[in-house]
């Protein structure tokens, strides 16, 4: 019986403990989700203001990624022999970039609500031993933290997830504007790389 107190008491100081690093983890969240919300809204200023468009064969392409992707191109020499695997090692580069940008803000979606859930559970213990000792303010300060935490955590999972699938949809585009580019350039060559980014979506 001893064992089982001193292992539901280590569990309790343990959980109660992690409520600091949950708080400060939803803290940091918030600044990340800020300072993905500022260069959001400057990227759809960036598009709808037409600065990332160019033209290509008679075609419009337009895009931050498609924009480097020319600049890229432009000091690529062409008659190189080995310009269409360049040009293939760059796509990948590319497209590795784009998942590296896309893969912050979907891992603030899914760990934004984890955390909050966690803020939201772990003031419970307290709470409910302040209830049974009657003490009604230290029951109203962990609910007011559990209740914070989880608003929090839902924000940033909303918000984070709300950028992430605005930006995929926008460089799935880019990539396949990319992909139009690499078969001027190359023709055979585009359907290895397509199949390739195909198969690592």
């Amino acid at each position: 019986m001893n064992i089982f107190t001193t292992l539901q008491s280590s569990i309790y100081y343990i959980s109660t403990y992690l409520l600091y690093p949950v708080i400060i983890a939803l803290l940091i969240s918030v600044a990340f989700i800020l300072v993905e919300m500022g260069s959001f809204f400057y990227e759809t200023y960036m598009r709808l203001s037409g600065r990332w468009v160019s033209e290509f064969d008679g075609e419009i392409v337009s895009g931050r990624f498609v924009s480097a992707f020319l600049r890229e191109l432009d000091e690529m020499k062409r008659g190189d022999k080995n310009f269409e695997a360049k040009l293939e090692k760059h796509l990948n580069d590319v497209e590795y970039m784009i998942s590296r940008r896309l893969e912050k803000t979907r891992l603030a979606a899914r760990i934004g609500p984890m955390f909050g859930l966690m803020g939201t559970l772990i003031p419970m213990g307290p709470a409910l031993v302040g209830l049974s000792h009657g003490d009604i303010e230290a029951l109203a300060e962990n609910l007011i933290i559990a209740f914070g935490t989880t608003v929090i955590g839902l924000l940033v999972g909303a918000v984070s997830y709300s950028i992430a699938t605005i930006r995929t949809r926008w460089y799935d585009r880019e990539m396949d504007d990319m992909e139009f580019i690499a078969e001027i350039l190359t023709g055979g060559l585009h359907d290895e790389i397509h199949e390739e980014t195909e198969d690592k979506r």
